[in-house]
C-alpha cells in the first residue's frame, strides 16, 4: 500500500503518493501483540519520547482512524531538482 517514506525529526515513517497530497502513518507495532501479524496501533506517548511534533501528534490523534495525516502538496514544490548543487564543502 506505501510507496514513499516521510522523515519527521530523523524518524521515517510510511507513506502513500497521491496526486496533490501525501498520507502518512504515524501508527506503531503493538508492544502487546506478539501474533506473527501484530496490529498498528496510534501511541502518542511514544511519538513524543521520538520527538515528532505535538501539532502533528495532536491532528493525527483527530484523524479517523486515528495515527493519520494527510500533507497538501504546495503549489510549485512537487517537480523533480534539475540543477546540481554548485556549493562547494
Amino acid at each position: 500500500m506505501y510507496d514513499r517514506v516521510v522523515t519527521i525529526n530523523n524518524t521515517h515513517w510510511p507513506a502513500y503518493r497521491k496526486p496533490g497530497a501525501t498520507l502518512v502513518d504515524l501508527r506503531i507495532l503493538d508492544p502487546d501483540d506478539r501474533s506473527p501479524n501484530p496490529r498498528l496501533v496510534f501511541r502518542p506517548e511514544k511519538l513524543s519520547e521520538l520527538g515528532i511534533p505535538a501539532a502533528l501528534i495532536e491532528a493525527a490523534a483527530k484523524s479517523g482512524p486515528q495515527g493519520f495525516l494527510l500533507f497538501d502538496d504546495l503549489p510549485n514544490q512537487t517537480e523533480p531538482a534539475t540543477d546540481q548543487a554548485t556549493t562547494k564543502t
